[in-house]
């Protein structure tokens, strides 16, 4: 196993040392995607909005098509606007 690791790859780099340098590498970019994901903005949704509740004081998200207060039932956001 030895004989393999250190064979010349190019130059005076051996195996051993390509294995590591894309273990390295490789190790770069999973950390760089965590990174992202970690600190990546949340989209919120075409069918939610962010609502607050002007009769009990609840503050969420309701769906579009039936924003209801999950608290005292009123209609919130477009549900609100379409109520006649």
């Amino acid at each position: 196993m030895n004989e393999i690791l250190d064979t010349v790859i190019f130059g005076y780099y051996t195996a051993q040392d390509v294995l590591i340098f894309a273990g390295g590498v490789a190790a770069f970019l999973m950390l760089l995607i965590i990174v992202k994901r970690v600190f990546k903005e949340k989209e919120i949704s075409q069918h939610f909005q962010l609502v607050d509740c002007s009769g009990c004081g609840w503050h969420g998200k309701v769906s579009s098509f039936a924003g209801r207060c999950p608290k005292c039932n009123q209609a919130l956001g477009d549900r609100k606007a379409r109520r006649r």
